[in-house]
């Protein structure tokens, strides 16, 4: 789905509920923890957490995506502006922590 779309969507829908600010930001950060208790209970519990994940990951979308509305920022322009700083960061990063990375992915991932 396109972001420009989903953010349109989004706003018609929380229309008359939208967070304060304040509330949005805190949301983010509560549907965020919901992600990190998903990937705890897979990995450190070996459930299968799929179902869950591919929700909270939506809920933290959302809150996400309500934080850039309550702010007036389009959320398919700060999306095209980190994919720019990426590919001029992404470079440097690889060579600098690619090995590292890839070691620990192998230990961590299985």
């Amino acid at each position: 789905m396109d972001l420009d779309r989903f953010q349109a969507e989004l706003t018609t829908l929380l229309a008359g509920i939208e967070h304060p600010k304040v509330l949005a930001a805190l949301a983010l950060s509560e549907e965020a923890g919901e992600v990190a208790r998903c990937v705890l209970d897979a990995e450190g519990y070996g459930k299968d957490v799929r179902a869950d994940l591919e929700g909270e990951l939506g809920d933290t979308l959302v809150a996400l995506v309500e934080v850039a509305s309550r702010y007036g920022i389009s959320a398919s322009a700060a999306a095209a502006r980190v994919l720019d700083k990426l590919r001029r960061k992404a470079p440097a990063w690889r060579e600098e922590l690619g090995g590292r990375l890839e070691a620990m992915r192998r230990r961590l991932d299985g």
